[in-house]
């Protein structure tokens, strides 16, 4: 199967988009550490301090939509991968597309 690295073999694409969504978590948890770091005082920090929430929820929810799309793909590429495994197996093509 060809990756995103453009290799057959290589890494999947399903484990590419899972790093995406873990590093999209990591950047919501800096968020929120930035958030709490925030000390300018009264209604401007507290908007600060929102805005940068507000963000890190975006974070939090985009990383929980690239751990649904990686799963999908992966249950794809499992259904890719048993289908190239038959091909062989049958001394068809190696490789689909």
């Amino acid at each position: 199967m060809t990756g995103p690295d453009g290799r057959a073999g290589g890494t999947t694409w399903s484990r590419t988009v899972r790093e995406r969504a873990d590093r999209l978590r990591e950047q919501a948890d800096r968020l929120r550490a930035g958030a709490g770091a925030v000390t300018l005082p009264g209604a401007e920090g507290t908007a600060l301090r929102q805005r940068i929430l507000t963000h890190a929820v975006r974070a939090e929810t985009a990383a929980l939509a690239l751990e649904r799309a990686a799963e999908a793909l992966h249950g794809h590429e499992a259904v890719l991968a048993a289908l190239a495994r038959r091909r062989r197996a049958k001394g068809g093509a190696t490789h689909i597309g």
